[in-house]
């Protein structure tokens, strides 16, 4: 008999909870909060929270104040910035790996993908909010460029970054429009890496994390 998947710690789910809590804007950024606030929020004990809350707090997202609360992150300009500096570093040379070592069928699946999205983004209403779909998107196209590296350290860092690209984009809305342009730059990349050409993979990569970090900070 095959054994059963272990039950998830009640301090993973209290994690999981209060991040889905702050993405969906239910706990505002920026708040000062209590431990029995977190607990009413995730209907999991003040043990597994406070378990939950060192490594939340490890990934940057809260600071917990001795006898004056909890401090959730505040997405701002320094942060933006660091985000796309960090994932700059990373993701250029994992775009050159990638580029080289990727299996075509891998490479034209995104490509498919891509196009599927495109479609979908086309067809939208222009004035709606395409961030949900945008974002599975990048999800689906920086991940496995990133895992390329073979590199668990550079993997643990990467899902930092992940939360805080998720931070950053809280309260903010995607239109099909911007949409397009985002896919359109994936193309890029997905094209040189398709040619095997790793330096102009690199430099598509580079071209859409710079562009991405305009669109965030509302100068492009």
């Amino acid at each position: 008999m095959k054994a059963r998947d272990p039950a998830p710690l009640l301090s993973d789910l209290a994690y999981e909870r209060i991040l889905q809590a702050l993405f969906d804007a239910r706990l505002p950024m920026g708040a000062r909060l209590s431990q029995g606030e977190l607990t009413e929020v995730t209907g999991i004990p003040v043990g597994p929270v406070r378990d939950a809350l060192k490594v939340l707090e490890a990934d940057g997202i809260l600071t917990v104040h001795p006898r004056s609360g909890i401090e959730v992150i505040r997405p701002s300009t320094d942060l933006v910035r660091a985000t796309f500096q960090f994932r700059a570093i990373i993701e250029r040379q994992a775009a050159r790996t990638f580029a080289l070592t990727a299996p075509e069928a891998t490479l034209r699946d995104l490509v498919v993908q891509h196009d599927l999205a495109a479609a979908e983004f086309r067809a939208a209403d222009p004035n709606a909010n395409v961030s949900a779909r945008l974002s599975e998107l990048e999800v689906e196209f920086h991940s496995p460029i990133v895992a390329s590296l073979g590199n668990e350290l550079v993997d643990a860092s990467y899902r930092r970054l992940q939360l805080m690209a998720r931070i950053i984009k809280v309260r903010a809305a995607e239109f099909p429009r911007a949409a397009l342009v985002s896919v359109a730059e994936h193309r890029e990349v997905l094209a040189a890496c398709l040619r095997r050409d790793e330096t102009a993979a690199e430099m598509a990569m580079a071209r859409h994390l710079t562009n991405a970090l305009n669109r965030n900070l509302g100068v492009a």
